[in-house]
């Protein structure tokens, strides 16, 4: 089990060149490296292109903000603020179109053919995870979150990331938000 701090993460220009993503967790061995799974995150205060990343499964997510719209394939599909996240493939071309200020959205990425998984997003509510790879990330203003683990009990502070294994609980209440996923190696 690893807890993550704020510090821990780091800005990474989107690789259309459009913007930029603050990266909260990756199996990369460096900075920049190849990865096989990523968390970020990303404001969006205007529309924007999404890059496209061939063999890639994408998960998103609305964290904070009134909302974002997911144009792709001609249909625009309204981006989750809870629960299950969107799922799209990243070679498909999407753009997200912010429904007002304040928009910044929660992304996971599995190279397909590696990892299977999903992103789920807890407003306020406990959350009961099992998986071979557990990410946990307490936005920036949200409370801590409570966590017990089959690694053991911990706090995840407020832009925080816990990356885990096994069963992981989350003990959600009153403000607090969590993004959690579950991720499975494909065998």
């Amino acid at each position: 089990m690893r807890l993550l701090a704020p510090a821990d993460s780091r800005r990474v220009p989107w690789k259309n060149g459009l913007g930029s993503t603050l990266e909260l967790a990756t199996d990369a061995a460096a900075p920049g490296g190849e990865w096989t799974w990523r968390l970020s995150a990303a404001d969006v205060p205007s529309r924007a292109e999404f890059s496209r990343f061939p063999g890639i499964d994408r998960f998103l997510a609305c964290l904070t903000g009134p909302g974002l719209n997911l144009e792709r394939a001609g249909a625009t599909v309204l981006v989750p603020r809870e629960g299950e996240a969107l799922f799209f493939a990243g070679e498909e071309a999407a753009a997200g179109a912010p429904l007002g200020p304040g928009v910044r959205d929660i992304n996971l990425m599995l190279r397909r053919g590696r990892w299977r998984g999903r992103l789920v997003l807890a407003r306020g509510r406990p959350l009961a995870l099992d998986a071979p790879l557990v990410l946990v990330h307490a936005p920036a203003g949200s409370p801590a979150l409570l966590v017990d683990a089959a690694e053991g009990a911990c706090e995840i502070a407020p832009g925080g990331t816990l990356v885990a294994s096994g069963r992981v609980a989350l003990a959600g209440a009153g403000a607090s938000v969590a993004a959690a996923c579950e991720l499975a190696p494909v065998l």
